[in-house]
């Protein structure tokens, strides 16, 4: 493939910024499907990278056909945000329909390769959480249209990235001395920095003869959710007053059926019940996969740290 012509969706998210910097410090040709152009940090950001942007309203049909003429790999990195949000941006809106819809829409444009962004436990946990059902729907319906068309089709499954395991720990330590684990922790897991994920998706844009891949990816250090926890403590310096809260398997279990049972009634419910369920298997089982990333998770949590003690040095500028 020549050098290719790329859109990403999501591209305001963690991991899409991330996706269409390292894509522009290659050189190539971005276009930033936005779900709107009001002022924002990320869209700045992506104006800055000198990204074209395309605002696309996802729940629209025919609504990514005008972006994605032209295109040569289409990659979505789109995900809700959380259990809290709108009805309209849930797992099933966004994670599973408006996926579908850019896949299916860029394989008829004529993309000769599409990229997904999926969850590391991918098929096995489906019928854990209805938050990877959606996913995993996604990439059924988005396989499907490839294999007919003989496009190409690459999923990345990270196992976790550093912001979705760290930044609530070391936050949590940092401000109360108190770190939460699911069980007693000792389950492993390596995440991975969002930039070592855009990176692998950026040397893997030309696919190879094999049209169907997936890829579990993880960071290079391999740590159970207890030593995650040690960690930042470590790089904080408060080893000697940090206390762990264990919350037992089967409590998260019963809230977990508690807000399924309210999920008939009310849609949020539903959403908090797929979240809690998601949980459940992630603390529950081992996330280690093929060591990918150089970003290595103490740095992070030692720059956090100098920058926490930076701004405790200037009167005013921290807030416990």
């Amino acid at each position: 493939m020549a050098t290719p012509r790329v859109c990403v969706a999501g591209a305001t998210g963690y991991l899409g910024t991330r996706v269409v910097a390292a894509l522009r410090s290659r050189g190539l040709e971005v276009t930033a499907i936005v779900r709107n152009q009001i002022e924002s940090p990320a869209l700045r950001t992506l104006v800055r990278l000198g990204a074209s942007i395309a605002a696309v309203d996802a729940a629209c049909k025919g609504s990514y056909e005008p972006v994605l003429a032209n295109i040569d790999v289409a990659i979505s990195c789109l995900a809700s945000r959380n259990a809290g949000q709108e009805m309209a941006n849930d797992f099933w809106a966004i994670d599973r329909d408006a996926t579908l819809r850019f896949g299916r829409t860029a394989v008829a444009c004529g993309a000769r390769h599409v990229m997904l962004v999926a969850t590391f436990e991918g098929p096995a946990s489906r019928r854990q959480s209805e938050f990877s059902d959606a996913k995993e729907q996604a990439v059924d319906g988005v396989r499907l249209a490839c294999q007919t068309a003989h496009v190409a089709l690459t999923v990345i499954r990270p196992t976790a990235y550093f912001s979705d395991l760290t930044d609530r720990a070391f936050d949590s330590i940092a401000k109360h001395h108190r770190y939460t684990q699911i069980g007693d922790g000792s389950h492993r897991i390596n995440p991975i920095d969002g930039d070592d994920v855009a990176e692998f998706i950026c040397n893997h844009l030309n696919p190879d003869v094999a049209l169907d891949r997936e890829y579990p990816i993880g960071g290079p250090d391999i740590m159970t959710f207890h030593e995650i926890g040690c960690l930042a403590a470590e790089c904080l310096g408060t080893q000697g007053t940090l206390r762990f809260r264990s919350v037992p398997i089967a409590a998260l279990r019963l809230l977990a059926a508690l807000a399924g049972g309210a999920g008939k009634l009310s849609r949020r419910w539903r959403q908090s019940a797929a979240i809690l369920n998601w949980m459940i298997y992630a603390g529950t089982h081992d996330a280690v996969a093929l060591r990918t990333g150089r970003r290595h998770l103490q740095s992070v949590f030692a720059a956090k740290s100098s920058d926490l003690e930076s701004r405790r040095s200037v009167p005013g500028s921290f807030k416990p």
